[in-house]
């Protein structure tokens, strides 16, 4: 068995570029240029997605803050077992009765989402606004950092898929007009060459 013969550097690079010499058309000059476009915008998307992302990351973070800063934290008891926001659905978060003390001294009672399984008698952390309605709670920083890698990644994803889609159009319109020109060059040699086939 013959041993196969490497094949140099640049016969690689010449087989990438679709090889040099007259069979070479233009239109597979402007395909290996669209083809050097894309690789180097998904190479340059990637730190322009993560520049994207420390940007929208700290402004969810400062929005978590001021949201924070107008709310005020109060502890309250919980009144009841906690029960499953979605029944069948356990994605952590739970809706239980709860009582606290407001800073009037009046008791107030609601119905709030925890995060967490709760019983009868725990303390449970409830936010409130400024005129001691019970609202969500603030985001916190693990959740901004997950809104944010969900934002860039699908951000990232719909920019990948452009264009893609923008490449694989060109190359359609492109294999079109070529498979159109040779149809044109065929009706125009075929006559003449099948007069010499016997």
């Amino acid at each position: 068995m013959a041993a196969e013969v490497p094949i140099p550097p640049s016969q690689r690079i010449r087989a990438f570029t679709l090889g040099r010499g007259p069979l070479k058309r233009g239109s597979d000059r402007l395909q290996f240029a669209a083809r050097l476009v894309l690789c180097v915008v998904v190479l340059v998307s990637v730190p322009v997605a993560l520049a994207i992302g420390t940007v929208v990351h700290e402004q969810l973070r400062a929005t978590a803050e001021q949201r924070a800063a107008e709310l005020t934290p109060v502890s309250a008891v919980a009144l009841g077992d906690a029960e499953p926001v979605q029944e069948g659905r356990f994605d952590g978060r739970y809706r239980t009765s709860v009582r606290w003390t407001a800073r009037d001294g009046t008791d107030v009672e609601a119905v709030v989402t925890t995060l967490g399984d709760t019983s009868v008698g725990d303390t449970v952390t409830v936010w409130t606004t400024t005129d001691g309605r019970p609202t969500a709670a603030p985001p916190t920083s693990s959740e901004a950092l997950h809104s944010t890698v969900v934002l860039v990644l699908i951000g990232w994803s719909w920019f990948l898929v452009f264009a893609g889609t923008a490449y694989a159009g060109l190359c359609w319109v492109l294999d079109r007009l070529r498979d159109r020109r040779w149809t044109r060059q065929w009706a125009e040699i075929e006559p003449t060459w099948s007069r010499r086939v016997p």
